[in-house]
């Protein structure tokens, strides 16, 4: 008991230490930047790119939508509907701009939750199919900012981030590769009986990560929504008026950012790794930078509200359908 107390204590100290310096660190940019020029900033946007990028952000969590999909299938979820799916990918995502600390996963698992197809495997089963969807995620982001850095020569300090991506993707190949030398059949023997049982629809729910072909297929689905997402960034820097060559380094600084989600859609930390980086790599002014990330928040939250309220009405409808046709079945006698 001691001893979880004491590592909970470590994880608020370490949680409490992020949030003051994001907070310092947005304290400090608010006191760079002059109100009138983050106004020009935003006044000479060019809207049409601005359309664009919201366009291919969207293409890019459609993509995401069918990797969530291919992960419950694989985890015994197949009578979810492709279109029931999709939606509660949607809902996850409006929820996550609105909400820290990854909770809008939360919202994910409660949509599918209400799905009859779930009844059988319950929340263990979805919230496995939750994990391997995230690792996936993770785990391509990293790989595809990391390889990026490599062989894409980066301006000025900006370099050294390939480094710090190394360190990352180093520090998650030896707990992977720790985590199968162990065995999930050698850790569950540790566990108490409700825990291995709980564990056990957790771990069936993540067999897409245990099944080469449908893993290769969702990483393979991963770089094109990534490709999407990039060229979304891109097309937002044009859209004020900065280079697009630039989309690779904010790309691999969001997915840095990610790693402390402490605030929602990563608001104040993602200002905090993007603007000085843009500044010192590029020469940008730091008004342009702050109003370019802002607008990354401003982009990604009304591409995922709409889709979200959408996505709402759509689940909602598909829910109930598929509780009126399991009711219709008759029973086998």
């Amino acid at each position: 008991m001691s001893r979880s107390v004491g590592l909970d204590r470590k994880r608020s100290l370490l949680l409490g230490a992020g949030v003051v310096g994001t907070a310092l660190a947005a304290y400090g940019l608010a006191m760079a930047v002059d109100p009138g020029a983050l106004t020009k900033a935003f006044a000479g946007v060019r809207w049409e790119w601005f359309v664009v990028a919201a366009l291919a952000y969207a293409a890019s969590q459609l993509v995401a939508g069918f990797v969530w999909r291919a992960g419950l299938s694989a985890g015994g979820l197949h009578g979810v509907g492709r279109g029931c799916a999709l939606s509660s990918h949607w809902l996850a995502r409006g929820a996550a701009e609105l909400l820290p600390a990854q909770l809008g996963e939360g919202v994910r698992l409660a949509a599918l939750r209400r799905h009859p197809a779930t009844d059988e495997g319950g929340c263990a089963r979805i919230a496995g199919s939750v994990g391997a969807f995230k690792l996936v995620d993770g785990l391509g982001n990293l790989v595809v900012a990391g390889l990026l850095t490599l062989v894409v020569p980066l301006p000025g300090p900006a370099a050294n981030v390939r480094w710090v991506l190394l360190a990352v993707l180093l520090a998650a190949a030896l707990s992977g590769a720790l985590a199968w030398r162990l065995g999930v059949e050698r850790a569950k023997a540790w566990l108490p009986a409700p825990a291995r049982r709980a564990l056990r629809g957790a771990t069936d729910g993540a067999a897409l990560l245990g099944d080469r072909r449908r893993a290769m297929r969702a990483f393979a689905l991963h770089g094109a929504s990534t490709a999407a997402r990039i060229v979304s960034l891109a097309a937002l820097l044009l859209a004020f008026g900065l280079p697009p060559g630039a989309a690779l380094l904010v790309f691999a600084l969001l997915v840095m950012a990610s790693l402390i989600p402490i605030s929602p859609g990563g608001l104040g930390v993602r200002e905090a790794a993007l603007v000085p980086a843009l500044v010192a790599a590029y020469g940008l002014g730091t008004d342009n930078a702050l109003a370019f990330s802002l607008s990354i928040q401003a982009m990604v939250l009304a591409v995922s509200l709409i889709g979200g309220l959408v996505a709402l009405a759509y689940h909602h409808r598909g829910v109930r359908r598929a509780r009126r046709e399991r009711v219709a079945v008759p029973a086998p006698a």
